[in-house]
């Protein structure tokens, strides 16, 4: 299943995540896993961001803030996220990873903003 990491110096590359996820994609965060929903995402998009971050006092993540709206509620987002969908799994709602149009789109949408390293 694949999804976007983004890391706190602005760097984005397409992850393959294997099962368990919790624990690929927390490999991914540096720890346990949270989703969030940011504004700056239609849905079904989310953010898999690390739990503890600041609780680690991981780095700020610019980008991640912006795309959460930390400038409007100040709750920042720190460390590395990963870009990814919910949907349905076996039957449930649960975390499902991105399509190749999905990291296409995302992609592009996102080259327009300068700080982004691709």
């Amino acid at each position: 299943m694949k999804g976007i990491v983004i890391t706190t110096d602005n760097k984005v590359e397409v992850q393959t995540f294997g099962e368990p996820l919790y624990q690929t994609i927390g490999k991914a965060v540096g720890g346990y896993i949270e989703v969030v929903h940011p504004k700056g995402l239609p849905e079904p998009f989310i953010m898999i961001v690390n739990e503890e971050g600041l609780l680690q006092q991981l780095p700020p993540n610019l980008f991640g803030c912006m795309l959460y709206g930390t400038d409007q509620h100040g709750s920042p987002i720190v460390g590395n996220f990963v870009i990814m969908k919910e949907g349905i799994r076996y039957g449930e709602p649960d975390i499902v990873g991105l399509d190749p149009e999905d990291i296409h789109d995302f992609m592009e949408r996102m080259r327009k903003i300068a700080i982004l390293k691709f």
